[in-house]
């Protein structure tokens, strides 16, 4: 019976455990590019830090 409490503590100590920070977000499978100049424009507009893929859209190599 012991073992069955401590083993369900245990379940529930892991699982209050979370990642933090943020998650990267995989490319698309489709379109990716035109996803990521969504994603650049729509960060842009609300001042938000820009993903590292933006740069090469503000420099004009993606061009």
């Amino acid at each position: 019976m012991s073992r069955i409490i401590l083993a369900l503590a245990a379940v529930t100590m892991l699982s209050a455990c979370g990642i933090r920070g943020d998650l990267d977000r995989p490319d698309p499978l489709w379109n990716s590019e035109d996803a990521i100049r969504r994603e650049c424009q729509r960060q842009l507009e609300n001042n938000e830090t820009q993903d590292p893929r933006c740069a090469q859209f503000q420099s004009g190599a993606g061009n």
